[in-house]
């Protein structure tokens, strides 16, 4: 036991000398509107990147279409995704990972991921369980927002695959919603809203490491070895209606290989699209 092991040397890991988050823009800064592709790459090769660890750092101000401010108008609980309707992630050029209509995917998969006390830390990136007064803490009087949301709320790869990245060009693609009625809430059906998004950044970690660190992981990429990623991917599939009767089939399609569902999560809702 280490307990009664007096005589061993005390172990320090200088594996990792610096830790720094980087920041990247989309390849066009203004295509931020309703239906734009917004395409972030992350090209240098060179550098080690801990994608698990990034967050998204949006900017934006939610009013009314008129572009007045909106006074009964509030964000739902992880309103902020549902200004998205797709995100993948990309690795050279190929996608690993993708969530279609990431609002309600993320918001039905964290409901049942963080408890009270994990969500308190997470009001920032718009996750309010248990809260109708979001809108309060979040957006300022003149309708002003900025959220950091981390990419392991939104998307199965990044919670699950912990190491870095080396050696590969990243892409972070999302698809804006074609508008914004499902991220809101509102006290007046007159007010229609409009949320625009003034920047958005994806902030990776650069991870450096010491000399002997480098030199493994530099014979591992010589060695062109395939590096498994393992994760557990997300995947919503919608029954727009039920039927009034008392029993209901629904067939589903699933795979027996790989890709077999390990959960799954049954969740109605009614009276809430657009």
């Amino acid at each position: 036991m280490d307990l009664l092991n007096v005589t061993s040397e005390p172990f320090s890991d200088n594996s990792v000398e610096d830790y720094q988050f980087h920041t990247y823009q989309p390849y066009i800064l203004g295509n931020l509107n309703y239906n734009d592709e917004i395409r972030i790459p992350i090209q240098d090769l060179d550098t080690f990147t801990a994608p698990c660890n990034s967050y998204l750092y949006i900017e934006g101000k939610l009013m009314k279409s008129d572009g007045t401010v909106a006074t009964k108008l509030q964000f739902i609980n992880n309103g902020i995704a549902f200004l998205f309707r797709e995100l993948r992630y990309e690795l050279n050029g190929i996608v690993v990972d993708s969530v279609r209509n990431v609002g309600l995917v993320s918001t039905i998969k964290n409901y049942l991921s963080y408890n009270e006390n994990e969500s308190v830390l997470l009001q920032n990136a718009g996750w309010f369980p248990n809260k109708s007064s979001n809108q309060k803490i979040l957006v300022d009087a003149s309708g002003n927002f900025n959220v950091c949301i981390p990419l392991k709320l939104l998307m199965g790869f990044f919670e699950d695959f912990h190491k870095v990245i080396i050696n590969m060009k990243q892409e972070l693609v999302l698809i804006r919603s074609s508008n914004d009625n499902d991220a809101i809430t509102s006290l007046d059906d007159t007010e229609i809203p409009k949320i625009d998004i003034q920047k958005l950044y994806w902030k990776v970690p650069h991870v450096t490491v010491s000399i002997q660190e480098q030199l493994r992981l530099n014979k591992t990429i010589n060695k062109n070895v395939e590096l498994p990623i393992k994760f557990s991917c997300w995947e919503l599939i919608e029954y727009p209606s039920l039927s009034s009767t008392t029993r209901h089939t629904w067939p589903v399609k699933t795979t027996t290989k790989v890709e077999t569902p390990r959960h799954v999560i049954v969740a109605f809702q009614n009276d809430r699209k657009k």
